[in-house]
């Protein structure tokens, strides 16, 4: 199954990327294909989902299902956060 990938451009120090290349190096594998290794592996590693979060998710669909939720637009949202 071939999934959708999305590129994102990083932005990294020299210093930082001289170091992942040698890691990179070590662990048998170019530049990239580290990182994106690396980057799913954290994200795989630190997911989980707790009975807590299920807890929490379940009520906030039961708020929206009574209409209890108010829900504004991005450009709402950014214009009332916006400083003065």
């Amino acid at each position: 199954m071939i999934k959708e990938k999305i590129r994102k451009e990083v932005s990294l120090d020299k210093d930082i990327v001289e170091k992942l290349k040698i890691k990179a190096l070590e662990d048998g594998r170019n530049l990239k294909n580290y990182l994106e290794k690396i980057l799913i592996d954290k994200a795989n590693d630190d997911f989980v989902v707790t009975q807590g979060y299920m807890k929490m998710m379940d009520e906030m669909l039961e708020k929206k299902s009574r209409g209890e939720l108010n829900f504004v637009s991005e450009e709402e949202f950014k214009s009332r956060i916006k400083r003065k």
